[in-house]
Formats: C-alpha cells, sequence, structure tokens
C-alpha cells in the first residue's frame, strides 16, 4: 500500500539532519500525543506517524489523505503550512492508491475523536469571550508545568533519572497542553483566517488582512527579540564595552564571556537574558543540538549586528512599535471600508472583534514549543552531566556523544546492560556529519521512491529575472543578498536580505536587522513567516532552489505582496 510522507524539517525549518536521540525523542512526544485519542500502547518504536531516512524525519499522513474529511482538512493545512507540499500534491490527488476506500467512520475511531473535540467549540466559545483571562490561564499552566519540570530535575542523579524525566516531558508535556492550547490557537487563527477573507473581497486583498499581525504582542519569539535588543542597548550605554563588541571577533568575545571576564554590567545583561532564553538555539527542537548558553557565538554576532544600527528609526523596537501602530490604524480602516452597504454596520463589528481577539490571542501560537524547549533544555544539561562522567569513566570520547545514541541503547546501558557506548556514539556522529553535506532534501516522500524537491515556484519562473515563490508577509524592498546555511557563522548587516532554506525561532534574531527574507520551505504559518509579518519585513517562501539561485551580494527586490523575487545586479 503506497505510503506518502511529508518532511517534518520543512515546516520546522530545520532541514539538516537530526541526531539519533532527538529522533527518538519527536518520536515519544507523537506516541504521548496519542494518549490524547485513547492510544495508550504506542511507544517511540510502535508509533506509525514518524519515519526515518536519511537522519531526518517525515510525517506520514497517508491515513489522513485516504480519508474523505482528512483531506480537505490537509489540503487547507498544506496551503498554510508548506504550499510546495500542496503542490506536489496536485497530481497525487486522484492517484487510486491514496483515494479514499469510505467515508464512514468506525464507532471506536468516532467516540476517540469526540473525547477530543467534543469539548473544543465550548472552549472556543469561553476563549473568544474572555481573551485576556484566557491568555493569563494559559500563561500561568506554562509557567507552573516549567517550574515542575525544573525541580524535578534538580533531583536526578543517573541517567535513567533523566531518562524517566524525559519520558515524563514526551509522554505528558503535549498531552496537556494541547487541550489547554487548542482553544486558543483555533480562536487566534480563525480570526485571522476571517479577517483575511474580509480583507480579500476588497483593495489590498489579502495581503491588507495579514498588515493587521504586524506588531503582534504576547508572541514568545518577538519578545525573546526585543529582549535581546534591550542587551544591545545595555551594552551601547557602556562605551568602552560598545567598543569591544564592535571591534573584536566574535569568538573572542565568545570565549570572555565564558571565562567571565567581560565588564559587569555586560556579563550581567547577557546572563539575564540566557536565564530565560539560554535553552533556545538552532534546530532547537532536536534535543541533540547545542543550545545558546553553550555556544553563544550566535547571540554574539546578533549584538554585533544590532550595534551597527545608527538610524533610531530603524531601531528593532521602534520598528515594532510603528508595526503595532498601523495594524490598529488598519483595523480602522478595514472596518470603515465595509461599513458601506446594508450590512455596513454589522461587518465592522465582526472586524474589530475578529481584531482584537486576533490580537489578543494569536501571539501565543509560538508558546508551547517554547515550553517544550525550556524543558529539553533541563534534560540536556543533566544529560551533558552524565556525559561527562561517562568521559571520565572512558566509556565517550565527549559528552555530547550521548546523543548521538538511541533511546533503546541509553535505557539498556542505564538498567546495566553491557553497551558498547563509544562504537554506537561514533556510528550516529559519522552518519550526522554524513548527511550534513546533504543541501537538497525532498519536500514530499513517497514509498514507492519518488521525492519531490521543488519549491512553489520551481515550474513559474519569469522571463525578466525574477524567481517565484508564496508571499507571506507584504510590503516590497531592495537591498543587498546575504546566502545564510547557519546564523552562528554570520554577522548580518543591517538592510540585507536574508536567503537561507529554512528558519526556526533560533534564527529570528536576525530579522530584526534584516530588510527582507527569502525561504526555500514554509508556508503562511511557520515561524519564519509569522515572524516577519510582526516585524512587517516582506517576506517570500518556497522560493525553488533560493540558496543557489541567488548569491551573497546580488541586489535584489523583494516582494512580499505578490511573491516575486527580482534580481537587479
Amino acid at each position: 500500500q503506497l505510503q506518502a510522507m511529508f518532511s517534518f524539517g520543512a515546516v520546522q525549518g530545520i532541514m539538516g539532519p537530526m541526531t539519533r536521540l532527538g529522533q527518538d525523542n519527536i518520536k515519544c512526544m507523537f506516541a504521548g500525543g496519542a494518549t490524547l485519542f485513547n492510544y495508550h500502547n504506542l511507544t517511540y518504536a510502535s508509533q506509525p506517524v514518524i519515519w526515518v531516512t536519511a537522519e531526518r524525519l517525515f510525517v506520514n499522513f497517508t491515513a489522513v489523505v485516504r480519508h474523505p474529511l482528512g483531506r480537505r482538512l490537509m489540503r487547507a493545512a498544506l496551503h498554510w503550512l508548506e504550499p510546495s507540499v500542496g503542490l506536489a500534491m496536485r497530481d497525487l490527488w486522484a492517484d487510486p492508491r491514496l483515494t479514499p476506500s469510505r467515508f464512514a467512520l468506525r464507532f471506536r475511531t468516532l467516540f476517540r475523536l469526540l473525547q477530543f473535540f467534543g469539548p473544543l467549540p465550548f472552549r472556543v466559545m469561553r476563549a473568544m469571550a474572555r481573551p485576556a483571562q484566557t491568555r493569563e490561564r494559559f500563561e500561568a499552566f506554562v509557567e507552573a508545568f516549567v517550574a515542575r519540570i525544573e525541580e524535578k530535575g534538580r533531583q536526578c542523579q543517573e541517567l535513567s533519572d533523566w531518562l524517566d524525566l524525559l519520558d515524563e516531558i514526551t509522554g505528558t508535556g503535549f498531552s496537556t497542553i494541547l487541550p489547554l492550547f487548542g482553544p486558543v490557537m483555533v480562536s487566534g487563527m480563525s480570526t485571522m483566517r476571517m479577517l483575511m477573507s474580509i480583507a480579500a473581497d476588497l483593495p489590498g486583498g489579502e495581503g491588507q488582512g495579514l498588515l493587521l499581525t504586524r506588531g503582534l504582542p504576547h508572541n514568545v519569539t518577538t519578545e525573546m527579540d526585543m529582549a535581546l535588543w534591550q542587551t544591545a542597548k545595555t551594552i551601547e550605554a557602556q562605551q568602552d564595552a560598545a567598543e569591544g563588541f564592535k571591534s573584536m571577533p566574535a569568538e573572542t568575545i565568545a570565549g570572555l564571556y565564558a571565562a567571565r571576564v567581560l565588564p559587569a554590567g555586560v556579563t550581567e545583561a547577557l546572563d539575564g537574558f540566557m536565564d530565560r532564553y539560554g535553552s533556545r538555539g538552532l534546530g532547537e527542537i532536536d534535543l541533540g543540538r547545542p543550545r545558546w548558553r553553550e555556544a553563544p557565538l550566535h547571540i554574539i554576532r546578533v549584538l554585533q549586528s544590532y550595534l551597527q544600527i545608527e538610524d533610531e528609526t530603524m531601531a528593532p523596537d521602534q520598528v515594532f512599535a510603528r508595526g503595532a501602530a498601523a495594524a490598529e490604524e488598519g483595523i480602522e480602516a478595514l472596518a470603515a471600508e465595509v461599513r458601506r452597504g446594508l450590512t455596513g454596520r454589522l461587518k465592522a463589528r465582526q472586524v474589530r472583534f475578529a481584531a482584537s481577539r486576533m490580537r489578543q490571542l494569536a501571539g501565543l501560537r509560538e508558546s508551547p514549543k517554547f515550553m517544550i524547549v525550556r524543558m529539553f533544555g533541563v534534560v540536556r544539561q543533566g544529560l551533558l552531566g552524565i556525559g561527562e562522567k561517562l568521559v571520565a569513566d572512558g566509556l565517550l570520547r565527549q559528552a555530547d556523544d550521548l546523543f548521538m545514541i538511541g533511546l533503546e541503547h541509553l535505557r539498556a546501558f542505564a538498567d546495566g546492560e553491557s553497551v558498547d557506548l563509544a562504537a554506537l556514539a561514533a556510528a550516529g556522529r559519522e552518519a550526522y556529519q554524513r548527511e550534513g553535506e546533504r543541501r537538497q532534501v525532498p519536500r514530499l516522500l513517497l514509498s514507492d521512491g519518488h521525492a519531490f524537491y521543488d519549491g512553489v515556484g520551481a515550474d513559474l519562473n519569469i522571463a525578466d529575472g525574477a524567481l517565484l515563490g508564496d508571499p507571506v508577509s507584504p510590503g516590497v524592498v531592495e537591498g543587498l543578498v546575504r546566502v545564510v546555511f547557519d546564523p552562528s557563522a554570520v554577522q548580518l548587516l543591517p538592510g540585507e536580505i536574508l536567503v537561507c532554506p529554512g528558519t526556526d525561532p533560533a534564527w529570528t534574531p536576525l530579522f530584526l536587522a534584516a530588510g527582507g527574507l527569502v525561504m526555500e520551505v514554509g508556508g503562511l504559518m511557520t515561524h519564519g513567516s509569522v515572524v516577519a509579518r510582526e516585524y512587517g519585513i516582506p517576506a517570500v517562501v518556497g522560493v525553488h532552489q533560493a540558496t543557489t539561485q541567488l548569491k551573497t551580494g546580488q541586489k535584489i527586490r523583494v516582494d512580499g505582496t505578490n511573491g516575486a523575487v527580482t534580481i537587479l545586479s
């Protein structure tokens, strides 16, 4: 039976390989999430959704495609998350190997769905009626849950303790937070969709609706970026420190910070940022990837970039504030536009209601991942400590080798079995490094061997030198290209156009200096697109082979309203 799988990394904005323990950890999360639907016997090894190939994760969505209702929902979701997968599926929806066999749901399946979705409408109405209280209750739950994990982490001593804590996070964290987050997400996203639908029939189209998301509050990712900007301002206020940041290599500054010999005010500012956000890092959904508190070079480079912003009007906090003000003006303009006609007054009230709920709730979409990443940070620190002990005992070469070993073997070792950890770690690291050289990764895989790599505009490139993609953040900007594969390895100059395979939250501090954004993967609601809109940065995603077709130093025009990227020189 034919199986269809889309790239987990394309949706998450991480196109590189994942560590062996990171892979198993995500599988555990999906097995834990299945308990919401009364599937209590699944494990990371038996769950049927996440498959691994080339050290990357793919989501098997065959069962959804084979159900009439499921495929309608999937088509809509792909438009928002990864349009290029939707395009790759164009000729596959009618493939007899994937067409639905029957519409009826088995009673057991229907019962499980009703258990989860039954209370959802009431919870959504409650969130709509009391958005501020809903948000505060959700945020309080997140902080309490993370605090409980941190307290348990302080009690862990052995490898088995840390693996048990990780099992608790993946087994209960996802299934606990989703019933609380679901109504918030549905409320925020449905009102956003409502506004875009209303705006689509007016001059400016859907892009006018996207403008209303600028300066969106309560987003932990944009709050993080603003906190980093304030850290830069603290450094700038100390003239000697600011001069040092501008003149010294980032590697030198990172070494001085690690040695605790930076000026006290600078160290205190960086520590304050790391206390809150140090568990974040590039590819952070992978437990095996380094965190900023371990490898602060990326943050140092971003701070150096911020210190080069000399135009006060381009200061990130000013840009964000202007975006919020523009969104409020846009709401009133949209309400005034729809007020004309017989039902105009009702439509205007609908616009204001939807906009207020969207701006109070839609920003929370980043919170669950931040919660999970913070908990992963607790476990990662503990496992690194265990790794250091294993290095001292001669069982590993380096502490983070532990993450190159799968969960099965780590459990066996923790239970006292004889396991050659060094050999397993060497094999895992060799596969990870080998796959790190792979530059093109399929967006869609079929079990018969077919692979689909093309972006949104692969067959639509036009003659005047433009590349096409999916417009996700309106506006037009011209600037010089900076092609980036690793944000920790470069310093983005103010106004440069960031061109990259994809982004996750660890990339977003670069957005405050970027003039525009071009990505090979992503959709309307992936991390990079959301944050670009909130900052008012023109962005186009799904551009086929953008990182090879565009070169650092080229001058381009990014049209985030129409989805065109034009090469000017």
